[in-house]
Formats: structure tokens, sequence, C-alpha cells
């Protein structure tokens, strides 16, 4: 179960602004998004849509309207690039539209400068664009007895219904996309009942605690190989519980999921195996009840165990534990995915270690020799659950896709015959623009498909605005190789994987900015299928990101890779890594090459489970300057990198005020290293980048010679040289930890020992301006700047709701 359903009602399409009251309280406003019939330049020609209309007899006109949007697009095609003067509108009435297949436009449904072409719903009225199929309520039956045999003891059978998904001609049914392991894939159809999307069954339920684990998952007693853990005892874990969790509501579970797997229904576990990042979902390959364990069907990437515990290597000879180097991601390996909507993944490094067996694995796989075996002994915290089993369906709104079966197995939430069901079976993106420009999409619904929600490739010129994107698997907004473009004031949530992705904006080789703009969106509730972040920018220059709302995401609210001249402001975060740890509200890895990217009044609170600003494994160059940053595990991680500097911050309520450390000494973060040979294929000694150098030291202080220290030996580039912690404001937090080796600075920090000494208007409702002069002469600003921080009100946002001391939102 998840608790998603029980809130999401209230919550659907807020969208915030801060405004002042008059007693100072900080509040928000929100809307569902509404254009007003004077938000955008008027055209001479407009075109109407209606579901009531008709494609053969009517003429585009208000009183004969055409029904679909296929027909208006072949209307504007017909002027063959010489549109009108002033362009064209495509009004759209109110009503769902069931798209057989993907809307696309390219170059030839462009507009110009001066002739736009603009769709647009029309006045005061929703308009749902979709691909899902709608079900016949009929076509659901009760279950066979096959099925109501595998029901969880605590549900009565005859609540459940199955759907036979495989007689219905629906596509994506078969598995996974990602196959037996996987981070980053799903594929497979999703279910949405009277426009909510269903949760997928999980054990635990996602609001279940079992001991003193977080809701919705359990943990590894140990590992037992490479590809194996314990559930009950025979482990050695290091933090020493060996408690049978999976059976300890007495209802059978692992003989039951054994049963069930010997029948052929493949059961898959979702668990951080290895590192406490994108958790990896993996087949399961067999179940040993009598020794309490449990083998996947592949071994994790880097073998079974969190790759801080110790390393076991037995094989026929002899059996010791060992101290080895723990295995680290190469993200500089990374190259481009064809799903435009996930970020880049990295092309792991060869672990330290070999992996050569498998105990209680599959030893019929050609790969795994019988001879030895290397693994993590496990720290016992390693997090893990069940997902997608029919065995598992314990509350209303679960579901499952029986691979086996064709069937999906569903306990309705309420009458399912007078409930509107759609099932996404589509994995292209539901609108999809390339090469095309001068083309905007205003105020429309956008849900229920496999792969994005609104995608643009190669696309300029271009206004996304005022939009609701929800219910998809995919991202909901992708931008790729695009400029100029601005994405507006649009409503993103309940996405499966990012919430908005931009990529290769502008030209990093020649440092040209594609100035194309992310503002005023609000974010939440996404990643649910695959964990990735609220916004995610790479391989970008000069795009600015400001006034988003982000909440509620698995990850990072932000993550940018290997960009430049990014500036992000007035942008609020709150309740981020809900699901992972080790990151940050904004994160940025590994790149020397990353300078310029500017970080200024955002406000980062009710972030318990996260660092504030990480700039991880050597990444360099980032300004962060005037945020503000509550509830925090550290405010500042500064991973090795040069040239990170924090400034006129003000920091909150924090475990921690800052890290800068060396691990760049013990991983190689070397002049001739990968990150090196990516400075020098910039040609960093000439032309726009050696001229880059120049202008960020002149602009920023720095002391480092861009880029002739960073490539010499004798600097050691593997030391955090550059960095600066300084100037800021630490309240009730702790202090900042320093390397042994650097030329780094740490000083001038105004510390006060509690919240009331900072003076704040009203820390209860998190108005965090002051009197307080030594926070004043640190930061300026922060009474001017922190009211203007969050959404801003323009004609889609009109109603109130007030911020939570807790970091959750309440009307107002």
């Amino acid at each position: 179960m998840t608790t998603t359903t029980k809130w999401v009602a209230w919550i659907l399409s807020l969208s915030l602004i801060i405004t002042l009251l008059p007693t100072g309280q900080t509040s928000y406003a929100a809307t569902t998004p509404m254009l007003s019939s004077g938000s955008t330049v008027a055209t001479n020609v407009n075109v109407y849509v209606d579901p009531t209309g008709n494609d053969v007899t009517g003429t585009g006109t208000k009183l004969a309207p055409f029904k679909t949007l296929f027909k208006a697009r072949s209307t504007i095609r017909a002027y063959k690039g010489n549109l009108p003067a002033g362009g064209v509108t495509v009004w759209v009435k109110g009503g769902t539209y069931n798209l057989a297949t993907t809307f696309d436009l390219n170059a030839q449904d462009s507009g110009t400068p001066d002739k736009p072409v603009i769709y647009r719903t029309y006045p005061g009225e929703t308009v749902t664009l979709t691909t899902g199929k709608g079900i016949d309520p009929t076509s659901w039956q009760p279950l066979s007895a096959d099925a109501a045999a595998r029901v969880n003891p605590a549900v009565q059978p005859s609540k459940l219904r199955e759907l036979d998904v495989a007689s219905l001609n629906i596509q994506n049914i078969a598995g996974f996309s990602g196959g037996t392991t996987f981070t980053e894939q799903w594929g497979i159809v999703d279910l949405i009942v009277d426009g909510i999307r269903q949760p997928i069954s999980q054990w635990p339920n996602e609001d279940q605690s079992i001991a003193a684990n977080r809701a919705g998952w359990v943990t590894m007693n140990g590992s037992a190989d490479s590809k194996s853990f314990y559930y009950g005892e025979g482990g050695t874990p290091e933090n020493g519980i060996s408690d049978d969790e999976v059976n300890a509501d007495g209802t059978n579970r692992i003989q039951r999921w054994k049963a069930s797997m010997a029948k052929g229904h493949d059961l898959y576990l979702k668990g951080f195996w290895r590192t406490a990042w994108s958790p990896v979902t993996s087949k399961v390959g067999a179940i040993y009840p009598d020794d309490n364990i449990i083998s996947l069907y592949d071994i994790p990437s880097g073998g079974m165990g969190d790759k801080f515990s110790k390393t076991v290597v037995t094989n026929t000879l002899k059996s010791s534990t060992v101290s080895m180097d723990v295995y680290r991601p190469n993200l500089m390996a990374s190259s481009v995915q064809a799903d435009v909507y996930a970020p880049v993944v990295s092309t792991p490094s060869t672990p330290m270690f070999n992996v050569t067996s498998s105990v209680y694995g599959l030893t019929d796989d050609p790969f795994i020799p019988d001879t030895s075996v290397s693994y993590r002994v496990g720290t016992g915290k390693e997090e893990w659950k069940a997902i997608n089993y029919l065995d598992e369906i314990d509350v209303p709104g679960e579901w499952a896709l029986d691979f086996k079966d064709g069937k999906i197995y569903y306990y309705p939430t309420g009458d399912i015959t007078k409930q509107i069901i759609t099932l996404s079976d589509n994995k292209a993106s539901i609108i999809k623009m390339s090469d095309a420009s001068y083309i905007q999409w205003l105020g429309f619904t956008v849900e229920g498909g496999m792969g994005n929600g609104i995608e643009m490739q190669r696309s300029h010129h271009m206004k996304i605005a005022g939009n609701t994107i929800c219910y998809v698997t995919g991202t909901g907004i992708v931008d790729y190789y695009g400029n100029n473009n601005l994405i507006q004031s649009n409503d993103v949530y309940e996405i499966g994987a990012a919430g908005i992705s931009m990529g290769y904006s502008g030209d990093r080789t020649n440092l040209v900015s594609g100035n194309s703009r992310i503002t005023n969106n609000h974010i939440f509730n996404i990643g649910t299928l695959v964990s990735l972040e609220g916004i995610v920018i790479r391989e970008s220059v000069g795009t600015k990101i400001d006034h988003n709302l982000i909440h509620d995401t698995p990850k990072a609210a932000v993550k940018y890779t290997s960009d430049n001249n990014l500036l992000f402001e007035y942008n609020e975060i709150h309740n981020t890594s809900l699901v992972e740890s080790d990151s940050g509200a904004f994160y940025t890895p590994q790149d020397w090459t990353s300078y310029g990217n500017v970080l200024r009044y955002n406000f980062i609170h009710h972030n318990k489970r996260s660092h504030g600003f990480y700039f991880d494994d050597g990444d360099s160059g980032d300004v962060v300057s005037k945020n503000i940053i509550q509830q925090s595990q550290i405010a500042f991680i500064m991973g090795g990198g040069h040239d990170n500097l924090a400034q006129n911050n003000l920091i909150i309520a924090s475990r921690a005020a800052g890290q800068i450390d060396d691990r760049g000494i013990t991983r190689g973060y070397t002049a001739t290293g990968a990150y090196a040979q990516n400075l020098i294929s910039k040609n960093p000694t000439s032309g726009a980048w050696l001229q880059y150098g120049k202008d960020l030291k002149a602009t920023y202080g720095y002391t480092t010679n861009l880029w002739a220290d960073i490539l010499n030996p004798d600097w050691h580039p593997e030391y955090p040289n550059g960095s600066s912690i300084s100037d800021n404001v630490f309240v009730q937090t702790g202090a900042v930890t320093t390397p042994k080796k650097g030329s780094f600075t740490v000083a001038n920090n105004v510390i006060l020992n509690t919240i009331a000494d900072a003076q704040f208007y009203n820390a209860n409702t998190m108005d965090y301006r002051t009197n307080n002069a030594s926070i004043l002469s640190k930061f300026t600003d922060l009474n001017t700047v922190f009211p203007q921080i969050g959404l801003s009100q323009d004609e889609y946002r009109v109603q109130v709701i007030s911020r939570s001391a807790s970091g959750g939102m309440s009307n107002h």
C-alpha cells in the first residue's frame, strides 16, 4: 500500500507562491493551471477542437469544430510554412482526448518569431490528453482457483479481481524492460483508476514499519555469498541483528513465496544490495528456507553486501576475511542512453575484487565458476522489499502484473463496475516535438502514458506553460539538444522517472549559452517507479532554473552533471532523498570542468535525510551564496574538488555546517587521471576555454590559475585546493570538517548556539527574516530575498495555502 493515494486528492495540481501576510507569516498561493484569455498574444487565425466536433464535416471554426488535434495539425500543415500574419492558435475545448498514438510535431509544424503556433485550452476548461487505454469494467473477473490460493492470508480472495490483459491485446506485460536486474528501467503497464495511479503491490507496505526499520523496508541479516543474503539466522551482520522479519507476521511468507516461484511466478526484490543509492530491482533465483537464505538470479554490481563492510574471500583451499578497496562507480565512462527521460547511467568501473562464484546461486551459469567466491559480509542495514507480487496484495488499491499468467490482479478501492479504469500501454511520449520551433503548449493536462509526458528534441523557442503532467511512467517534461526554450508554471507530479530533464542545451565545447529557462514549476512525488530527481540538467550551458518548488523526491531534488554557467535561484526544496541516502537537495558529481554554476537565494528545509549542497567526488567550481538551509544533514559537502565556494549562507538546525575532504588522494584524482583527461578534451590552453578560465578567476576571486594549475602534478589536483566555506552564519548547527591536505579556507563564519539567538521573525512558521545584526552582516539582503523564494504568482496560480512548520502544506 502507498500513502500517496491518501493525500493526493487534495494536493493535486497545487502550485505555490510565497507572499507576506500582514502578520509577517509566510504563506503560499496555489492553483490548478488555468489560462486566462489574455495570457498570450492573440493570433489572427483560430482553429477549434472539441470532443463533440467532426473531422470530416467540421471546418475548424467555433461553430463547426474539429474532433481531434491531428486534424488541427493537418490544417496548419496545409499552410506549408506560409503561416498567416500573427500565427495560428488551436483552441481545445474541455474533455478527455484519448490519443491512439503520440501527438508528434516537427519542422513543418513550426511557427516563426512573429507567427507562433499555439495549442491552448479553452478558458476555464480542463483538457486531458492521454495515450492510456480504457478498460471495460465487465472485463474484471473473480480470481481463478490458482490465483485465489496465492492470496495473502490476511485478505479474502473474493475481494480481489483479475484482468486477462493478454486477451485484451495489451502489449507491455511480458516482464520488466530491464530484465532480471535493473535500476532505471521499468517498462510494464500502469494502472490508473478514476484518474489516480494505483500502487503496485509491495511488502512491507509503504506505510508499514517492521522492527526498527523505516516504513516500507526490511533489512538483510548479512551476506551468504556474492548474490545471496540471510533473512534470518545464519549471517554475521555488523549490527548483530538476525531477526526473521520476513516471517514475523505469521503468514508463512517465505514458504508462500517459494511455492509461487515453483509454479513459475517470478518474484522481484528491490534492494540496496551494495550502496545506499540507486536501489537495484532483482529477480529472485532461489529461496532456501532451511538456511534462511534468499538468492538473487544475478550478482548485483560489485557483489552482495554494503561496500563499506568487510570482504570475504572463500575458495577450495582457504577461507579468510580481508580488507580491500571499495567499489566506486565511474561516471566519467558515461554515455547517453536511448531513453532520454532517464539520466545518463554510468558504466561501472571494474570492482577491486573478482566475484567468481555463488554458493546458493544458479550453478549452471557459465560465467560463474564454482571454485571461489568474494563478497561483502554486510552491515545488516542493507534495505530491501518485495514488489509486484499477487501474494502481497493486502490493501485496497494494490495491484500486480503476473508475467506468467498475463493477468493483472487488483484489490479495488470501490465498486469496480462504476470506476473508470485506464491502462498505460504506450511507451512513446504523449506529446513529442522534434526539430520544431516557435510552438507553445498552454494549459493542458497530460497523463497516462508509459513514456514521457511532453518531449522536445532539437527544438528551439518553445514554450511549455501552465500544464499539468502526471501519471506517466517516464519523465514529465524532456528537453534535449534545444535552446531558447521556456518551461514555465507547470505542475509535475506522480511521475515514474524524473520531473523535468534537460540536456545538451547550448554548446560546452565553445561555451555558447542555450538560453533556456525552467521557472515557476511545482514538482513533487516523482521517481515513483525508478529513483530519479525532480530536475535533471546535463551537458548544458547558461540555463536558468528559478522559482521552482520541488519536494517529496526519492533522491536529490536537482541533479546537474557537467554543466557551465547554470543559475539556480529562488527555488524552494524540501523532503528530498526519501528513498535513497548519500545525496543532496542539490547534487552534482565528478567533473573538473563544471565551473561557473551559481546557486543563490534558494531555501532548503525539512531535509533530514539529505545534505544541502553536495559536490561529489571531485566536482569543482560551484558558487553557493545567500541560501537558507534548514534541517539538513550537512549543509555543504565538497568531496575532493577544487574552487567550490560557500559564502554568506544561513544554516539552521542542521547536523553539520560543512565538509571539505581530500578523498582525491586515495581515489586517484590526479593530473593524469580521467578528470584531467576530460579537462584536456576542452582544449583549455587556447580559445574559449582559456578565456573562460581568466573570466572565472576575475569574477569569483579564485587563487587557482585556470586551467594550468589543475593539470600540474606539483599543484596536487588530488587536494581540495581553492575551496572555501566562509562568511556564513551557523545557527544551532555543527561545525565544518576539514581535510589534512590541501589549500582551502574556513573563516569568518558566525556561530549562534540557539534558534533564539538568531532573533528570527517567527521560526515556528519558518519566517527566517531577522533583525539580528550579525546575520545581516553576512546575508545583507536576507529580509528582502526570503519573501521572494518559491513559486511566483502568474495567471496560472490563484489559491492560497500555508506552509507547514513540518515541511508539509495545508489549506489556508
